[in-house]
């Protein structure tokens, strides 16, 4: 999804998380979506505490489409609080269910409310308590205990956030952001209500991954490497070594492309547009054919 910058388009406003697996995990940009992006304004609120002190937004930003909702707020040092929830409407969602994060400045790991020893422990919360569209503005509540990021790096001590609380933050729709995204599995037109693009690192490479979902939250991901330039790659299969790879979500299973092609026509620090097809492994492989996508990253 777009990244919408504030303060001159001079900060983004959440960073990037990065998103660490096995060299040989392949990558699903619809299970770890990670990019938002963020805008100013004056009426906004976004405070949370976390060790002894209130920590205070000074730009936030939102963006409500199909399924999914994001939040994000930045402080002047760098810092951010990021949300991403599936959901569309008011009411309250369970945290390790959700993406809700906080990186702290300058580091690429954060705070997330996922205990990946224990997926299923109850972390928190996040409530949306209004939903202004005439407006555009979202208000909500939140608290979580947020575990660091980097499995590599142990003792590191998960910290209780609490007394979380947006308000009037600023949302646009992912209509409004410009990005598009088409496809067909097997001759049929995937509709997509979410567009979201993300940077995740995989081992020592770092990828550009491009996912849609429909309303039934069926998912296509396309992912590229990031140091790839202009030109057609092909998809084998071999998620060690392919510098471009694909994925179809449906029916909560992960269907891998094995073979196809992705080629990148336009690609810029900020945006990147392309053409894709591939097969899929699986007992009914899935033709995914006609792809296209030009989004902002």
């Amino acid at each position: 999804m777009k990244n919408i910058k504030f303060l001159s388009a001079l900060v983004v406003l959440f960073s990037a998380f990065t998103f660490t697996s096995c060299d040989n995990e392949p990558i699903d940009s619809a299970l770890n979506p990670d990019d938002f992006g963020g805008g100013g304004n004056a009426n906004a609120s976004f405070k949370a505490d976390f060790n002894g002190a209130t920590w205070t937004a000074n730009s936030s930003q939102a963006i409500v489409s199909g399924n999914l909702i994001q939040i994000a707020g930045v402080k002047s040092d760098g810092s951010t609080f990021g949300f991403l929830i599936e959901a569309s409407t008011t009411g309250t969602y369970p945290a390790n269910e959700n993406l809700l994060a906080f990186n702290p400045a300058g580091s690429e790991y954060g705070y997330w409310a996922t205990n990946i020893n224990n997926p299923t422990e109850n972390t928190g919360s996040i409530t949306i308590t209004s939903i202004d569209t005439v407006n555009k503005k979202i208000s909500g509540t939140f608290s979580f205990k947020g575990y660091w990021s980097n499995a590599d790096e142990t003792g590191v001590l998960p910290i209780d956030f609490t007394n979380g609380v947006f308000t009037n933050v600023p949302y646009i729709n992912m209509e409004e952001t410009g990005d598009t995204f088409f496809a067909k599995v097997n001759g049929t037109e995937f509709v997509d209500v979410d567009i979201l693009t993300t940077e995740i690192g995989v081992g020592s490479q770092d990828f550009i991954s491009i996912a849609a979902q429909n309303s039934a939250l069926d998912a296509i991901t396309v992912s590229v490497r990031s140091d790839q330039g202009v030109g057609t790659y092909p998809i084998t299969g071999n998620v060690a070594t392919d510098v471009v790879q694909a994925i179809y979500d449906f029916n909560d299973a992960n269907y891998l492309a094995v073979s196809g092609t992705v080629t990148i026509q336009e690609k810029t620090a900020t945006h990147i547009k392309g053409t894709f097809s591939f097969v899929t492994n699986g007992a009914t492989p899935f033709t995914i054919s006609e792809g296209s996508f030009d989004v902002d990253y």
